[in-house]
């Protein structure tokens, strides 16, 4: 039984900072797919805004949703010579900061409640943002405030959440980190590529070369250790590092794990003349979630942008 309240074999999937964005999107079609059934725990730090984007969806849901009797092959309750009704996608929303450790705390324990010790079969660390000025606009400048709080919103907030909910994932399970194409190798000079890649790297030992950027940005050495002026992109980057080490821990569930750019894609972030939609940039994370593909498994712990490996 997967479920704690009832015999359910849909995969549960939670996909954090999802009321707008590529998180919104991500939720959305993972809902209106029929490749899997699915229950999408839509979570969001603001239960306004979050309770919004839930309403949006269902009501999109529901008028996509067959008639009973419409000749769509089944859409109506009534039974079909006894066989099961399959199970319908359904969305949920639950509030969860990400920055907040109690908050983690009360969603892995709810989600513990609903579906068991082993309740998520694919978790999607989308959260996290650009650091934004007084004026609301993004910050340009590599300042020490904007690589402190850059660094804590976009790696700390998702390592949090991943460890907090990793001895709750199911055999089998996935997770994800939305990154950037930008947080390459090649932005780093000196030892930093080296020690990235090393399969000697640990959580500790990469948590020391996060908090080493934002120490030596507030000294003004960070060039001479090898880190660029890009906050944004060293906090990804280090995300990217993460889902590596994380493939190479030995774990009987056979865990995957994958860091994923969805391409430069039209948020709040980037403005409207992005060439991509939300829609767009959401098709890798749903692939990633979904697929039964060996070709996934070969590339455990890497780099993915439009439904493909990429060498990082």
């Amino acid at each position: 039984m997967r479920d704690s309240l009832g015999d359910d074999s849909r995969l549960v999937v939670v996909v954090t900072g999802a009321n707008r964005g590529i998180g919104r999107a991500i939720a959305r079609q993972l809902l209106l797919q029929t490749q899997k059934p699915v229950i999408v725990y839509l979570t969001a730090r603001s239960v306004e805004r979050g309770q919004a984007t839930f309403d949006e969806i269902k009501r999109e849901q529901l008028t996509r949703r067959p008639q009973p009797g419409g000749g769509g092959g089944g859409g109506g309750s009534g039974s079909d010579g006894g066989a099961a009704a399959p199970q319908e996608n359904e969305l949920r929303f639950h509030q969860l900061d990400v920055a907040d450790p109690s908050s983690i705390r009360v969603f892995i324990d709810y989600m513990t409640l609903m579906h068991g010790a082993l309740s998520i079969d694919v978790l999607i660390n989308n959260a996290g943002g650009v650091v934004k000025g007084a004026d609301g606009q993004a910050v340009r400048t590599c300042t020490a405030a904007a690589a402190r709080q850059c660094v804590a919103m976009n790696y700390g907030t998702a390592v949090a959440m991943t460890e907090m909910a990793l001895p709750h994932m199911r055999p089998g399970g996935r997770v994800e980190f939305l990154v950037t194409a930008v947080a390459q190798l090649g932005i780093f000079s000196g030892d930093l590529p080296r020690v990235l890649t090393s399969d000697a790297l640990t959580r500790a030992g990469l948590d020391i070369v996060e908090n080493g950027f934002v120490s030596s940005v507030e000294k003004g050495t960070f060039a001479a250790y090898g880190f660029p002026p890009m906050p944004f992109a060293v906090a990804k980057a280090g995300l990217i590092a993460y889902a590596r080490l994380l493939a190479r821990a030995p774990d009987d569930r056979r865990l995957l794990f994958a860091a994923i750019c969805p391409g430069y894609v039209q948020t709040d972030m980037t403005g409207p003349y992005a060439p991509l939609t939300p829609d767009e940039g959401a098709e890798t994370p749903v692939y990633v979630a979904l697929a039964d593909s060996k070709r996934l498994w070969r590339h455990n712990g890497g780099l993915w942008k439009r439904l493909k490996p990429l060498k990082w």
